[in-house]
């Protein structure tokens, strides 16, 4: 198994939330169920899913509560899988596997995301996982055509990816484009997300820099893009640290 995270071609997300008032035991519980009954029952019962990771909400976006307390991330071997699982998911119910039924707080939990993604483009190397993942979901005019997606995609990964890298010490940037929603709350799901892989170092280091904006060693802005990346729209960043397995 491939040791750097985000090396598939394609992932299927699911992003949980606890009740607020879940005490720190039945947390606890909630996770080990979730990460040694669950993840490796969906691995074993879904065709072309070749990993699972899960992470715990370390950031969330200061504009609200855009993103789920829990995120499991499985990785899927292409697109085959990927189709296979959106068509069991759309067919009867008969047709899907069971799972063993978990703990009170996992019966409580709430199912707010489900999709799945596509990989555009990889931008840098690592290793080993990440300590913590950065997330940004964004969209871009409806009515954007060709040329101007293709001006969009060429700026993001040449030019705003490694600059976002540089400023957040980031080891590695995934591009990754909307291939299936199944759950996301209004408005939906964004057509485009980046991942931003932080080891502990940084992990600590950009938590630093957003208490105190001071400590930035870069103050400049990012550079200016195309039209199409004007006019984009950003419609969440959250930052969720990884649960070791």
């Amino acid at each position: 198994m491939m040791s750097q995270a985000f090396a598939y071609p394609c992932m299927y997300w699911v992003g949980m939330t606890t009740p607020p008032d879940l005490d720190p035991a039945a947390a606890e519980e909630f996770s080990k169920f979730y990460s040694t009954v669950h993840v490796p029952e969906v691995l074993a019962n879904n065709l072309g899913f070749v990993r699972g990771t899960r992470y715990e909400l370390l950031y969330p976006d200061p504009r609200g509560d855009f993103g789920p307390r829990w995120l499991a991330v499985y990785e899927m071997d292409g697109d085959a899988a990927a189709r296979t699982y959106a068509a069991r998911n759309d067919g009867p119910p008969e047709g899907r596997p069971t799972y063993t039924p978990g703990p009170a707080a996992w019966k409580q939990a709430q199912s707010t995301w489900r999709m799945i993604w596509r990989q555009v483009a990889t931008v840098g190397t690592a290793s080993q996982p990440p300590d913590a993942i950065y997330l940004v979901g964004m969209n871009i005019p409806p009515d954007t055509d060709a040329a101007g997606l293709a001006a969009f995609h060429a700026f993001y990964t040449s030019i705003h990816v490694p600059e976002v890298m540089d400023r957040g010490s980031y080891a590695r940037g995934t591009r990754w484009e909307l291939h299936r929603e199944f759950r996301h709350p209004q408005p939906g799901c964004p057509r485009f997300c980046a991942i931003y892989e932080a080891d502990a170092a940084a992990t600590q280091a950009n938590q630093e820099r957003r208490i105190n904006p001071a400590l930035q060693h870069d103050s400049r802005p990012l550079s200016s893009g195309p039209p199409t990346w004007e006019q984009h729209e950003t419609l969440w960043r959250l930052v969720y640290r990884r649960i070791a397995l």
